[in-house]
């Protein structure tokens, strides 16, 4: 494991009816950021870790807000973060941001036969706080559900905290790959597979998805998992064909209600159906197949 060195944060409050502008304006920049709601306030802080004070400065120019440094120590929460946050999903998987021990066994006891997460708000998008990996989740279990008593395996392209390839590992899959182009991202998702005891069942690759996807020497996948932003995910599209098995699923989050119409479109241009959506706030999640499948 690399020594951690010191990051610069970028961040800035927005109030709660200007989130999903401001949510919408930082992915269509392709900025990696964390939203959460600091306890006794009404404002919404956004934050972005970058690894140079430059690239920093350059988002408090476009966007505002301040910067500051984060050093090392900094880096993991308070044990009391998120300990009131529960997101349920369906009657197998409990997501919470506490990450005491004695939050998490209270948890456990009251809830026995799911399995629990515990992202605590950190560094990497994704701790299931968030619209858009609520409802990868949501379909992710119920394609485990669907693929129970078989062997399948899934990619998760732009892992961020590694959520979904975890919840997958706890789910059933027997091969798991975690694709994140960003650094800092990808060892908080490695850092959070150690945490909940998976790392050895998860292939953490730092690149590009396209190319990945792409690979000739890489059998497809039964589940292709990619929470990003949507000129990403309509740049992906004709590469998901090849990387999805053809009885495979494709999830997809990370764009508005209003951006439906072209990642649908994109989507059928590239002989793929998306076929079930969830609507969370403005947010949008997707499971998907090849035509063939729906028609």
């Amino acid at each position: 494991m690399k020594i951690l060195e010191t990051l610069f944060r970028w961040s800035k409050f927005v109030d709660e009816d200007c989130l999903d502008e401001w949510e919408a304006r930082l992915i269509g920049a392709g900025v990696i950021y964390t939203a959460d709601k600091p306890v006794k306030r009404k404002r919404w802080q956004l934050s972005s870790y970058v690894m140079t004070r430059e690239e920093a400065d350059e988002l408090r120019s476009l966007f505002g807000g301040g910067v500051n440094e984060v050093h090392p120590d900094q880096w993991q929460p308070t044990a009391e973060s998120g300990a009131s946050f529960l997101l349920k999903i369906r009657s197998s998987v409990i997501v919470t941001e506490a990450d005491d021990k004695l939050v998490l066994g209270k948890i456990e006891e009251e809830y026995p036969d799911r399995t629990i997460l515990s992202f605590p708000p950190q560094l990497a998008f994704g701790t299931g706080g968030h619209s858009t990996t609520a409802g990868c989740l949501r379909f992710l279990v119920d394609i485990a559900e669907e693929r129970k008593g078989k062997k399948w395996n899934l990619i998760d392209l732009g892992c961020g905290s590694g959520i979904l390839a975890i919840a997958a590992a706890f789910l059933g899959a027997d091969r798991i790959l975690a694709v994140e182009i960003d650094a800092v991202a990808m060892r908080h998702a490695i850092r959070n597979a150690e945490r909940h005891g998976v790392a050895d069942r998860i292939e953490f690759i730092e690149g590009d998805a396209i190319p990945i996807l792409c690979d000739q020497g890489i059998d497809p996948f039964d589940v292709v998992a990619a929470n990003l932003f949507s000129s990403l995910l309509i740049e992906l599209m004709p590469a998901f064909l090849p990387g999805l098995a053809a009885d495979g699923d494709l999830i997809i989050s990370g764009f508005l209600t209003s951006q439906t119409r072209d990642v649908v479109d994109a989507a059928e241009g590239a002989s793929l159906k998306l076929f079930d959506f969830l609507r969370r706030g403005k947010w949008i999640a997707a499971r998907g197949r090849h035509c063939a499948e729906n028609d």
